[in-house]
């Protein structure tokens, strides 16, 4: 099995084209979901840890992490940010690991595709064969934000500018997939890059 890298900016397309991968047989992975589930988990290991960095407010003893509150702070705060991920980021790497070996050992897949925003960011896009970068202008990024997840332009942008400049990513790409147009077209480039994927793997 060959393990793959998908990242790209804040609402660049990275769940659309990781779903369409999906289709075609790969075994996909998030750090979205590996993180939320150590972080807002029942028997969270680090809860004390953002309770202390955060303040009592942040947690509720019968609803737990307020998870709103959470997200809100760590996009206004940089150091807060940069220490939770300093706490999360290692026992989402052991939980990646573990559940990539797992995997491994079926013998299903050709395709691990882990799909990370934070990819170069955390240093850990060295551990993958291939990186995939998913971009999309930045207007389309901005009314993306600004539609899913219902912010304010000025706080749309203050997302985006958290993460490392598409720029950057591309330094790392083996593959680019650009999803600023229609869905059908967005599914067509990634189709594009999963036929080159099993070509340069000899898979085709």
């Amino acid at each position: 099995m060959h393990a793959i890298g998908l990242t790209g900016s804040f609402c660049s397309g990275k769940t659309f084209v990781l779903k369409v991968l999906e289709e075609q047989g790969c075994c996909t992975m998030r750090a979205d979901d590996l993180a939320k589930n150590i972080i807002f988990g029942p028997d969270s290991p680090v809860r004390q840890e953002i309770i202390a960095a955060f303040g009592p407010g942040i947690f509720d003893p019968e609803k737990g992490l307020d998870k709103e509150k959470f997200s809100q702070l760590l996009f206004d705060d940089h150091e807060k940010r940069n220490l939770i991920n300093t706490i999360v980021h290692p026992l989402v790497s052991a939980e990646r690991q573990k559940k990539i070996r797992a995997i491994e050992a079926t013998r299903r897949y050709d395709f691990l595709i882990y799909e990370s925003a934070l990819l170069l960011e955390s240093g850990i896009y060295r551990e993958f064969e291939k990186i995939i970068v998913v971009y999309s202008p930045a207007a389309v990024q901005l009314r993306r934000a600004m539609e899913r997840d219902k912010l304010a332009r000025a706080e749309a942008q203050k997302r985006i500018r958290s993460q490392f400049p598409l720029r950057e990513k591309l330094k790392v790409a083996n593959y680019t997939i650009d999803s600023g147009g229609s869905c059908e077209n967005t599914r067509a480039n990634t189709m594009e890059v999963f036929h080159l994927l099993k070509k340069d793997f000899n898979l085709l």
